[in-house]
Formats: structure tokens, C-alpha cells, sequence
């Protein structure tokens, strides 16, 4: 039986105009030991179909048909079905470099690594491209956590090439519900346990984006600020606020700030939240005076109605 050297999870719900974009870009690697796990979460567009077609045309294309549960259950199938020694994810709306998982696999084996993370290029609909410089400055975990709390790099599970059997022996899975900074929360577990990084500072994934915000933008709603409550209550559970202070924090001023784009956030709820986890000692304590601190800070002291207000009237020159 030939080793699967790499697993690919690709969750897939309604995206026909991008998936054979992403999937030709998939079929094509220069590594040819991997499996494409295709996990349609209940696509009503035609996206079950294109996926059932790609299986026909290769042996190594995987299909699942589910029932639509979200992304992060579409991401936990693709988990439990992986057989091969690494495993890493890919949207269905963007697109890799041919080289990318061979690269990838020669960094983690060499190194003898847990984890290997490359960069990656924005790819803009007017078809021009920027790199995101997404490896961290060192691969010491602390300085790592750091970089993500501070989202100096992102959580995204589509650069990072992982040993499969971490999930496994540390009992990590995808928490169904978390369809929202999902991928950053299985980044913050991983972190938790002994595990080794290596970097490969090379643009090989296409991340598309729509022009001038993502799309969560538009749609937070209370939901969205329910499942950010849940991780930063993970995180207060399992970071230390003495020697992580400063970025958690920063990390709780994020949260806040769905609070204030979420169309249907209530003031009673939004308030409490900040009562609770953003004492006003903190901005004095840890310095941080930024755009979105100064609004947070106002919506403290004049209330929600008032920062979303502000935050209308100038949000595309402060939202990042």
C-alpha cells in the first residue's frame, strides 16, 4: 500500500465558481503521496457534484457528503478521516503553489518538526497579489503564542503542515459551533503541548479576498460574539495572565470590537462583557493606545450605541 505521506481536508459549501480552480491547484502538487479529503457540508449549488467528478478523475480525491453543520464539524470529518503522517487544510475559495506540500513535507521531515509554517499571498478580485509574511520571528512557543494573541500572524490551519497523530495523543478536535476564529482556537491548543515548529518564509498558499474587508465584515451577528466569548474563556482558563498579560488584552479588545460590529449585539450583553474583562486599570496598565482601544474605551464610558456610531463613520480607515 503506497504511504499517504500528506492529508488535505478541503470543507466545501457552495463555492462552484472557485472549487475547480482550487482543486486543479490541489491535483497538480509536485508531491504526489497525499489525499484530497472533500468534505461537502451540504452544498445546494452544484459544489456536491463538482467534488464527485474530481474523485472520478483521481484515485486520491476523497468525497463526504454531509449534512450542512458548519465549518468547524466540516473540519472535525476531515480530521477523523485522515490516514495520512501529516495533515494540513485548504479553503475552497483559494488555491496553492504547485510545490506547495512537497516543500512543505521536506521542511517538517528534515527538521525532525511537529508543525511546519509557510506564508502566503492575498489575492484581490482586481487580480493583484501581496504577501503576507505569516511565520513567526522565532519558533520558541512563547514567542509564538505571542504572535498570535497579538495577531502578528493568523491562526489559519491552510498554511500549517501538522503531524497528524497530534490530534490524537493530545485529544484536540474542531468544536463544533466555532465557525469563527475556529482556526486560530485549534492553533492556541496545539501550542499548549511540547510540540516543535520550523518555518518556510515562502508565499505558497492564495488566500482570496474580497476587496476591502473579508466577509465575515458584514455579517457578525450575536452568534459571532457568542462563539468569541467561548475562546476567550478558553483562553483565560488555559494562558497564563502573568506572563501573557499584555497580550490578552489585546486579545479581549478584539472581541469587544465584534461586539460593537455585531448587527444584533444588545447593549446589556455587550456591556457586561466589558465590565467583566476590560477593567479600565488594564488601559493604563498595559499601555496600548490604538484605534480600536480608543473606541473600546469610549464605549465604556458613553455606551454601545455611541461606539457603533463611530465606529461607521470610520471604519475603513482603522479596520485591519
Amino acid at each position: 500500500m503506497v504511504e499517504i505521506k500528506v492529508s488535505i481536508t478541503v470543507p466545501v459549501y457552495n463555492v462552484k465558481d472557485y472549487l475547480p480552480k482550487c482543486l486543479d491547484s490541489l491535483i497538480a502538487q509536485t508531491l504526489r503521496d497525499i489525499e484530497i479529503i472533500l468534505v461537502d457540508d451540504g452544498s445546494t449549488d452544484g459544489s456536491g457534484r463538482i467534488c464527485d467528478e474530481y474523485a472520478r478523475r483521481d484515485n486520491r480525491v476523497r468525497v463526504i457528503h454531509k449534512e450542512n453543520g458548519g465549518l468547524a464539524s466540516a473540519r472535525q470529518v476531515g480530521l477523523e478521516h485522515a490516514r495520512g503522517t501529516y495533515l494540513i487544510a485548504c479553503d475552497s475559495d483559494d488555491w496553492v503553489e504547485a510545490n506547495m506540500y512537497e516543500r512543505l513535507y521536506t521542511q517538517i521531515t528534515q527538521e525532525d518538526a511537529d508543525m511546519a509554517i509557510c506564508d502566503f499571498y492575498y489575492n484581490y478580485p482586481d487580480g493583484h497579489q501581496t504577501v503576507a509574511h505569516n511565520c513567526p520571528r522565532d519558533c520558541a512557543i512563547d514567542n509564538i503564542l505571542r504572535d498570535v494573541l497579538m495577531r502578528r500572524i493568523t491562526g489559519s490551519a491552510c498554511n500549517k503542515l501538522v503531524k497528524t497523530d497530534l490530534y490524537t495523543r493530545y485529544h484536540l478536535y474542531w468544536e463544533q459551533g466555532i465557525d469563527l476564529g475556529e482556526d486560530v482556537f485549534m492553533f492556541l491548543k496545539l501550542l499548549q503541548h511540547p510540540i516543535k515548529v520550523t518555518t518556510l518564509p515562502e508565499p505558497l498558499y492564495h488566500y482570496k479576498r474580497a476587496s476591502g474587508s473579508n466577509t465575515l465584515t458584514n455579517t457578525l451577528t450575536m452568534a459571532s460574539f457568542t462563539q468569541a466569548e467561548h475562546i476567550h474563556a478558553w483562553k483565560r482558563e488555559h494562558i497564563d495572565a502573568a506572563r501573557f498579560g499584555r497580550e490578552l488584552f489585546c486579545s479581549v479588545l478584539d472581541y469587544a470590537y465584534i461586539g460593537i460590529r455585531a448587527k444584533d449585539m444588545t447593549s446589556e450583553h455587550y456591556q457586561a462583557f466589558v465590565k467583566q474583562n476590560i477593567p479600565y486599570a488594564d488601559f493604563f496598565k498595559y499601555k496600548v493606545l490604538t484605534p480600536k482601544s480608543c473606541l473600546i474605551l469610549a464605549s465604556k464610558l458613553f455606551g454601545l450605541p455611541f461606539a457603533k456610531r463611530v465606529n461607521r463613520l470610520l471604519y475603513k480607515y482603522w479596520y485591519k
